[in-house]
């Protein structure tokens, strides 16, 4: 049986180990990229079943990433977070059909649920 595969694209370090932890603790593996390049060759060779992007991101491009996932043909679920004042960028992920699109409060509780019920179903 294979592991829930994560894949997260975040220059942040303190999101870097939390992403990792929580993937650990639930049995799944995760893995970070930092640049919108090393997502899309990991996600065509790992086929992850969750990406998560940071739409507020300003070092690289979280629609584009997004509208090049939904461009391939082992489409991978999509969580982005967003500071919960940007309702503008919630909107533009809505367009992108980003599956899960939540503020960043609750982000990691958010991708505990999920990645809980990919476990679930593997």
């Amino acid at each position: 049986m294979m592991a829930i595969q994560v894949l997260a694209i975040t220059t942040d370090l303190f999101l870097h180990s939390r992403i990792m932890e929580l993937a650990k603790s639930l049995g799944a593996i995760a893995k970070i990229v930092t640049s919108e390049e090393d997502l899309i060759r990991e996600t065509n060779s790992m086929h992850p079943d969750l990406v998560v992007l940071d739409l507020a991101a300003s070092d690289y491009d979280p629609f584009s990433c997004a509208q090049q996932l939904r461009a391939m043909t082992s489409q991978p679920e999509i969580l982005g977070s967003f500071p919960h004042v940007r309702t503008d960028l919630k909107l533009k992920a809505e367009k992108v059909k980003i599956d899960y699109i939540v503020p960043n409060s609750s982000f990691l509780k958010t991708l505990k649920s999920v990645l809980e019920k990919k476990v679930k179903a593997k």
